[in-house]
Parts: C-alpha cells; structure tokens; sequence
C-alpha cells in the first residue's frame, strides 16, 4: 500500500483512547451467515453482528473497524462492497434500518467496543443519484465511478454537514477514509476532516480518523511486515501508528488463494504487534487461523477497464482463473472454531490480548510514552528479546520464537537502564503461566526463559513483568 504524507492545517489532537486501541476489521456483509452467503455477497446484517460482540468482548479487542454501512453496490468483482459506494446518505439496506444501526453502536458501546465507520472519500458508482441531483459536485473518474469535486464550496459544505450528522446521529467513534486516491488534490480530501473532526468534536463526539493511505490520526498500514528487532527500529514519531495484520485488499485481482497475514503464528501476534508499540489492526478471523470461505458472487476482474486504469497496483498471478481471492469476500464459517487447531489459535490470541489488557501501563501504543531497549540473550534468537518499561518502576520482558522448535534463553537484563539496580531483588511474573520467581539482582544478568516453538499451542512467545520484590 502506497503512503502519501500529507499534513492538514488543522487537524485535531488524537483521542486519548488510541493509546490502547486494539482494531479488528469486520466486513458486516461476511463476518455473519444467518442466510448462508445469501445471494453470493454475504447475508450478514447490522442485528446479526450484534451477536458477536460478546465474543468480541472475550476476544479482548475495543475497537471494530466496519468496513461497510453505506450504501454499496457490486461494481467491483461483481460482489457487495460498500467501497463501491452509490449513496453515503443511506444505510445500505441489505444491511439493515437505521435503528439497527444505532443499535449495533449502542450495543457495542455497553460492552466497551469503539465503532470505526467507512468514508469512501473519492466518488461514487456512476448510478448513484448524487450525479443526476448534483452534477456540479463532480469531475473527473477514477476506478470506473464519479469522482467529488473539492473545489466545490457547495459540496465541501455537504460533505462535513454529512459526516458531522451520520456521527451525531449513530454515535460513531471515528472514521477510516478510503483513499485518497481520486483526481481532487489529496490535501483537499484530507484537510476536510479537520473541520468535520472539529464540529464533531464541538458536538461533543471525539472521533478518530485514520487515512487509508495517508495520517490523520493514523494511518491504516504503517507497516505490514512483521519485526524481528522491535527496539532497534523504534521512534517516537509518529505519536500513534498501526501494524496491519493482514490488508483486506490481499488477493484481489488474484484467483482463491489463502491471503492471511498471520497463518497460525503466534509469533508475528505477539511479539510483532500485540505486545509491541504500534496499534495492532487485524482482520477478522485471523485469531482463529480462520480457512478463506469466497462468497460465490466475487470474481477477480476488478471492474471492466481495470487494466487501462491509472490506479492499478494490483497484478493477476493467476491468469487462468476467474474467480476472485479478494480477502474482503472471505466468509467466516464460525464452526470452524471447533476443530482442532483453530481452537487452540484462538485461545492463544485470547491469552495474547489478555497480557496487553492486563498490562496496558506498559504495554500501550503511545509512542512518545514508550521505552524500549533490545536485551542480550545466549543463544542468539531470529528475533531480538526486547523491553518495554516504566523506569524505576516495572518492566515487561518479550521473548519471540518464530521457529518450530522449544527453545530455552538466558537474558541479560540491563538493569541500570530501566532505573533498577543489582542490589534488589526482583519478581519475574510469567504472564503466560502465572508463574513468579524472585531472583537477585546480581542474577538478572542471567535469567533463564523459556519459549515454545511456533505454529502451536501456547508457542511463539512469551511476556516477562520485572518489579522489585518488596
């Protein structure tokens, strides 16, 4: 994913609740079957999603992006998306009713969960009533739809009326702009959410705003790779940033193929992302290790015109094949919990996000107020051990093992660095196991630790909090 850096005059500070965001992306269309796949998109529903939450809740995440609620259409791989936007002032009605909605956001809101909304920022499908009612708010095309005009006085003031309204009326805590990435000046997609951010706010609605492509807040995809030396390539700028997981946009205009970031890999959830400094955002089913279940609707071939497009960064590795890969149009068969392997998936990542729940003084995602240092082990590990702490106060060791095999450390704890001392004593709590030992300062130098292999029950890594034993 292409990053555009681009800075607005205006923007609003941050919400403070980014500092311990954890996002899970859900596609409302897919995420649930109450009519199996029901016309080939997918017949999830805002009252069906209302079913997850406590799962959600359990899960350990706060924070659900909805990658759909507006009016979509099937423009794109001839499948439901809401990125094929035709009216953002309707909720699209396979979706749902406009109570349904305020009701999934209130449900939510009981149980602690933030509600992320969709802003497709750069146009509309080519039947969309807008362009017969409006015709002056648009020029130009791209991705085979109307492209908004952000000269235009009068659709700049529609556009943050529209938002500022949607927000006060469902109670949405932010939004993620999809682009930019039409012909309007970038500067003038993004800078109009400093005055939506701020009347929202002045309303009294914090909201979060996180650009695709570009920071607002956040940005979508930061980075998508995942670290073996987390200290080593920290910075305190930016203040807040994300680790994407897996891109729902993986596999399009590819043929079916499993195009999950995280496979199984304990590893790459913890160590890379859950217990690092950046906001994990991952897709739904992923903490399950979840197959990839097409919708029968979804076909590779983005839109007709596709290959003569200025925008294409996507390229066909399979040619023979016309049926689509696209992530997005992956539905979840929640039975699959059951059989061994995804439940044990599951429970890891459950335990995975109960450690950073439960030790969030350290373990949060505001830069600025992060320390970090890599820490010496024997034997070498793939991935640098690192800590994360409070100087003077509390540590957390994070150990990663991203081979398959158990592997046994000693760690040096730099001591002196974090604000500790030899002369003390220290209480070595397992986050994992529970398990607490007290060992001399002059012992820190050499503390054995465990990691199981990866790719299995309880392996790929562990936590270590480091406190004077009083």
């Amino acid at each position: 994913m292409a990053h555009i850096e681009i800075t607005t005059k205006n923007p609003t500070p941050p919400p403070d609740w980014l500092k311990n965001a954890i996002i899970y992306e859900i596609n409302p269309r897919t995420f649930t079957s109450p009519d199996g796949e029901g016309a080939g998109s997918g017949s999830g529903t805002f009252s069906s999603t209302i079913g997850k939450l406590d799962y959600l809740k359990e899960l350990g995440i706060n924070t659900v992006w909805l990658a759909g609620c507006t009016e979509g259409s099937s423009h794109f791989s001839e499948f439901w998306t809401v990125y094929a936007m035709r009216d953002p002032r309707k909720v699209d009605p396979a979706l749902g009713t406009d109570e349904a909605l305020k009701e999934l956001i209130r449900e939510a809101h009981k149980r602690e969960i933030r509600i992320i909304g969709e802003a497709v920022t750069h146009g509309v499908t080519l039947d969309s009533p807008l362009l017969a009612e409006h015709p002056g708010w648009f020029r130009g095309g791209e991705w085979g739809m109307a492209d908004f005009d952000y000269a235009n006085p009068e659709f700049k003031k529609w556009w943050v009326d529209l938002w500022v309204e949607t927000t006060v009326k469902y109670g949405f805590d932010g939004y993620r702009l999809d682009g930019p990435n039409g012909v309007s000046p970038f500067e003038d997609v993004m800078g109009i959410w400093d005055d939506i951010a701020w009347e929202c706010r002045r309303r009294g609605h914090e909201i979060a705003v996180i650009g695709e492509n570009s920071r607002y807040h956040i940005r979508q995809c930061d980075r998508d790779d995942f670290s073996h030396n987390m200290a080593g390539e920290f910075s305190e700028e930016p203040g807040y940033a994300t680790m994407q997981i897996s891109c729902h946009d993986e596999g399009i205009n590819m043929g079916s193929g499993n195009y999950y970031a995280l496979r199984g890999s304990r590893f790459k959830f913890g160590y890379s992302a859950v217990f690092g400094y950046n906001i994990p955002l991952f897709m739904s089913g992923e903490e399950f290790d979840s197959g990839v279940h097409f919708v029968s609707s979804l076909k590779k071939k983005i839109y007709e015109g596709f290959e003569k497009s200025r925008e294409i960064d996507f390229y066909d590795s399979n040619p023979d094949s016309e049926s689509g890969g696209w992530l997005l149009g992956s539905r979840i068969v929640w039975d699959e919990i059951k059989e061994h392997g995804h439940r044990e998936m599951l429970d890891d990542c459950r335990q995975i996000l109960r450690i950073r729940n439960e030790n969030q003084d350290i373990l949060h995602y505001n830069r600025k107020e992060t320390n970090i240092l890599p820490a010496k082990c024997i034997p070498k590990s793939g991935s640098i051990p690192y800590i994360r702490y409070i100087e003077g106060q509390a540590a957390i060791l994070v150990m990663g093992n991203e081979g398959i095999a158990d592997r046994d450390f000693i760690v040096q704890i730099p001591l002196e660095e974090i604000g500790f001392g030899p002369e003390a004593s220290y209480q070595v709590r397992d986050l994992w196991s529970g398990e607490c030992r007290t060992v001399e300062g002059k012992y820190m130098g050499c503390l054995r630790v465990s990691v199981p292999g990866d790719y299995k029950a309880g392996g790929g890594v562990r936590a270590y909090r480091i406190e004077r034993a009083d």
